[in-house]
């Protein structure tokens, strides 16, 4: 948490000012001074910086408003208040503040040029501001009770709610008069009271003869002291909006920054970069190896030509032998089956070959002859030997068996 530094620009001689250092919770941190604005301290111009302008320089109104989007709210003010307002609305500049929970929106009101005058003045002043505005809004808004602080010839006043405002005046009959007008929700009446005021015992005496449920005190001519810590914790009402509002100095955040961004830039660069060449290797690489599976498997197959699923290939020949052509197969089913009929003297009758699959007729002297080579071929080939018919022919059985490949 950091110091602040309370500014209050002077109505009758702007380059005046009084100047206060605080602290967040609003305590007293140095004494408050003077001087021309120019002369602000170093010391002070490193805190955040809030500047109050004169009341009188702005004008505080309250609305009730239904509507929850900012931007809507902010096009909608102007309109709602032009039949208020003295001036042309599009010479005005609108701030406002919207406060959870409060139905009533604050807005400052204040012709642009006087804003520029002002933003102009601290500018030239090397004075950077993160909150400018009015001096109202240090006096606090308490429910109920009407608020005042009466200076040398003025007095700002509110009645808690919805009236705010400053008159250049601090004549006893001109006070009583406002606060007659604006006490008739006000329950309690607190008035902020300078000692540097001409005769100001007679008008606190005369204050509290005219009204009941009154509290006067005591203020230093410095009422900044005051002002400030009010300002410190209350809604106040920010100028620097809309087109107003502070710019963010990219360059001023990111210099610090500068180098180490230009060394990540330069490793996430580096780092693209290889697993490009990483990429491009790898490609090369299952090119590579693709072409040699290829010539590899052509010593099973000469027939492949392109290679998409090499698991499958290495799977059929792990399982089933290599995937062979018509051709060879037939030739490895009469393999398989004269090696099957030497062993159980059988001879064959008739031999057919279609989609894979080898049809014979054959000759035994018994079905259990025929049996063993059915077993024979099962036990000792590629190929599932099938019986499917059996005839009695004089003293010996013919039948017809089928071969197929396993698993087709």
């Amino acid at each position: 948490m950091s110091n602040k530094t309370i500014i209050r620009l002077n109505e009758n001689s702007p380059e005046s000012a009084e100047w206060i250092e605080i602290s967040d919770q609003g305590r007293q941190i140095s004494a408050p001074q003077s001087g021309a604005l120019q002369n602000l301290p170093n010391q002070l111009r490193s805190n955040p910086i809030f500047v109050l302008l004169p009341g009188t320089e702005t004008t505080t109104k309250f609305l009730k408003l239904p509507i929850k989007s900012i931007q809507k709210i902010r096009a909608a003010i102007p309109f709602a208040l032009e039949e208020e307002l003295a001036g042309d609305i599009k010479d005005l500049h609108f701030s406002f503040i919207k406060i959870k929970g409060n139905d009533e929106i604050p807005i400052a009101i204040i012709e642009k040029k006087r804003l520029n005058y002002y933003q102009q003045l601290l500018e030239d002043c090397n004075i950077e501001a993160h909150l400018i505005t009015s001096e109202l809004f240090g006096l606090e808004m308490i429910k109920n009770t009407i608020t005042a602080m009466i200076e040398p010839n003025k007095i700002m006043i509110n009645n808690g709610s919805n009236i705010s405002v400053v008159i250049e005046n601090d004549n006893s009959q001109d006070i009583n008069n406002i606060i007659n007008q604006i006490k008739e929700s006000a329950n309690y009446i607190q008035v902020y009271l300078r000692e540097d005021i001409k005769n100001h015992k007679h008008l606190s005496n005369d204050l509290k003869d005219n009204h009941d449920n009154i509290d006067i005190k005591l203020i230093p001519s410095h009422s900044l002291q005051k002002l400030s810590q009010t300002i410190i914790n209350s809604n106040s009402v920010n100028l620097l909006q809309g087109k107003y509002a502070a710019k963010i100095d990219l360059e001023k955040y990111f210099k610090p920054w500068k180098y180490a961004a230009i060394l990540i830039i330069a490793l996430c660069f580096t780092s693209l970069l290889n697993k490009a060449l990483l990429y491009n290797k790898l490609t090369n690489d299952e090119s590579d190896l693709a072409t040699r599976f290829t010539n590899e498997y052509k010593k099973f197959d000469s027939r492949i030509r392109n290679i998409d699923d090499p698991i499958q290939l290495i799977s059929a020949l792990q399982n089933n032998g290599p995937i062979k052509s018509e051709v060879s197969l037939f030739l490895g089913s009469l393999d398989n089956l004269s090696e099957a009929i030497n062993r159980n003297n059988a001879y064959i009758n008739s031999i057919t070959y279609q989609d894979n699959i080898v049809n014979i007729r054959i000759t035994s002297p018994d079905v259990t002859s025929l049996d063993k080579v059915r077993r024979n071929i099962n036990q000792n080939s590629i190929f599932q030997a099938t019986i499917l018919s059996t005839n009695q022919i004089s003293n010996n059985i013919e039948s017809r068996l089928e071969l197929r490949l396993r698993g087709s």
